[in-house]
């Protein structure tokens, strides 16, 4: 067991174990990944992140060819030039591997900032619905069960199916409020 699970399981059994007052804390949990995979604008976002990913790869695979192609151009010729130009081709190869790395490097900085544009939204409105069927519910926590922070749970304590069905009637609102005139 990790030391963040065991920290989380000994913070839960306290919380369960003191008195709160005459209170007991309520505690729920949602699996991010099923609201993910069912709510479908995060699948359109997903899908959408894909592509812009695919692009990615096909430039990194075509600098990496380029760059693979030059070398194997140098090892062909090699015997054959002078120690200078070597020395020469031997650099211009290192500094076109450190381009690829760079633009590698640019290209997941690039991945990275699209996937938290996308996803910003959607987990404004998922954070929204949570923040309702806490206040709503009186929960103390709502906890994230593909955290894996979640040793053992009662079913019942699930909110991912409400989550989504908000989730899900949150969107047809908008896109009746998108439609009207």
């Amino acid at each position: 067991m990790s030391v963040s699970r065991l920290g989380v399981a000994t913070a839960l059994l306290s919380l369960a174990a003191s008195p709160l007052g005459a209170q007991v804390a309520k505690v729920g949990y949602i699996n991010s990944n099923t609201v993910l995979a069912e709510y479908p604008p995060a699948q359109e976002a997903q899908q959408a992140l894909q592509a812009t990913l695919a692009g990615y790869d096909v430039e990194l695979q075509q600098l990496q060819a380029d760059f693979e192609q030059a070398v194997d151009e140098y090892q062909q010729q090699q015997l054959t030039m002078t120690a200078e130009a070597r020395q020469a081709r031997e650099q211009e190869l290192g500094a076109s591997q450190i381009a690829v790395q760079r633009r590698t490097q640019e290209l997941n900085t690039q991945a990275q900032q699209r996937q938290a544009e996308v996803f910003q939204p959607i987990m404004e409105a998922i954070t929204a619905v949570l923040e309702e069927l806490r206040v709503e519910g009186n929960y103390a926590l709502i906890l994230d069960a593909a955290s894996q922070a979640i040793l053992a749970a009662d079913p019942a304590l699930d909110l991912t199916q409400e989550v989504l069905s908000r989730l899900q009637a949150g969107n047809s609102d908008r896109e009746g409020l998108q439609g009207a005139p």
